[in-house]
C-alpha cells in the first residue's frame, strides 16, 4: 500500500509595492478591504467649510494693498510737493515786492533842483554877445540816479524874446548827489533890447541897470534803479535877476523849476 505524503502549504502573497517616493507600504494596507483601497466610479459631493474658501482678487486690489504697504513714499511725495509749491509762492511774492517798489520808486521820483550860481556876460563888435552861465544840479533821489544825455537845449530870454541860446552838457547824478555844469550860450544876431544895451553901458542907479532874464532847458534825462532806466524829457525854467549885464555881474535874485 503507497504512502501519500502531504501537500506543501501555499505560498504566502506577494508583498504590495512601495509607493513613487521608495517608502515601504503600510503593513496593515493589505487588510483593508479593496473597497477601502480605491474609490469607485460614481458622484462623490464634497463640502468645504466657508472659511477656507479661497479666490483670486481682481487687479485693482493689488494697487490698493500696494499703497497700504508702503505709506512712507505717499508721505515724502506730498511733502515735495509741499515744499516746492511753498518755494514757487515766496519766488513770486518775492518779485511782486520787487516790482512794486521798483515801479512806485520810478514812477515818484522826487524833482531835481537847479540853481544859478553866476552869469557872466561877454560882448564883441567882432562877435554876437556869450553868455557863460554857471548853475548846480542835485538830485535829491535816495535810491535813484539820473542820467542826463546828449540832445540837450538851453534857451536865454529878456521879456519873452530869445536873445541867445545853446546846447546843454552832458553829466550824471548819483543818489543825493548834486553838480556844477556850464551853459554856454550864444547871443543871436539880432538887436538886442534897450533896456540891455543901457545895461551894457552902465547907470547911475542899480534899478536903472539891473536886468531879469529868463532860462530855459529842455533835457533828456533817465532815470535808473539798480538795472532798470526809464527815459523822458525834464523841462527847466529859471528867473534869474542880475545887477548889469557887463564886467563883474552879480546875481541879485534867481528861482529855478524843473
Amino acid at each position: 500500500m503507497e504512502e501519500r505524503l502531504p501537500l506543501p502549504p501555499p505560498p504566502p502573497p506577494p508583498p504590495p509595492p512601495a509607493d513613487a517616493h521608495g517608502n515601504p507600504p503600510d503593513p496593515d494596507h493589505h487588510l483593508l478591504p479593496h473597497s477601502q483601497n480605491a474609490f469607485g466610479s460614481g458622484t462623490y459631493v464634497v463640502q468645504v467649510p466657508k472659511d477656507q474658501i479661497y479666490r483670486v482678487p481682481p487687479p485693482e486690489n493689488a494697487l490698493i494693498a500696494e499703497r497700504y504697504r508702503t505709506p512712507g513714499q505717499k508721505s515724502k511725495s506730498y511733502r515735495s510737493r509741499c515744499i516746492i509749491i511753498s518755494i514757487l509762492i515766496c519766488f513770486i511774492a518775492a518779485v511782486v515786492s520787487v516790482a512794486a517798489v521798483i515801479s512806485s520808486i520810478l514812477i515818484n521820483p522826487k524833482t531835481p533842483t537847479f540853481q544859478i550860481q553866476n552869469l557872466v556876460f561877454t560882448n564883441s563888435s567882432r562877435s554876437p554877445p556869450h553868455y557863460k552861465i554857471t548853475l548846480k544840479a542835485e538830485n535829491p533821489n535816495s535810491k535813484t540816479s539820473i542820467i542826463y544825455e546828449d540832445g540837450g537845449h538851453a534857451s536865454l530870454s529878456f521879456k519873452q524874446q530869445e536873445i541867445a541860446d545853446g546846447d546843454c552838457p552832458t553829466f550824471s547824478l548819483g543818489f543825493k548827489d548834486s553838480t556844477v555844469f556850464v551853459l554856454q550860450l550864444n547871443g543871436l544876431k539880432t538887436a538886442l533890447p534897450k533896456e540891455i544895451e543901457r545895461s551894457m553901458k552902465g547907470g547911475e542907479s542899480t534899478r536903472q541897470t539891473s536886468v531879469s532874464l529868463s532860462l530855459s532847458m529842455d533835457y533828456p534825462i533817465k532815470r535808473k534803479v539798480w538795472f532798470f532806466k526809464t527815459g523822458k524829457r525834464l523841462a527847466v525854467s529859471c528867473n534869474v535877476t542880475v545887477d548889469k549885464l557887463g564886467k563883474g555881474t552879480r546875481v541879485i535874485s534867481q528861482e529855478c523849476h524843473s
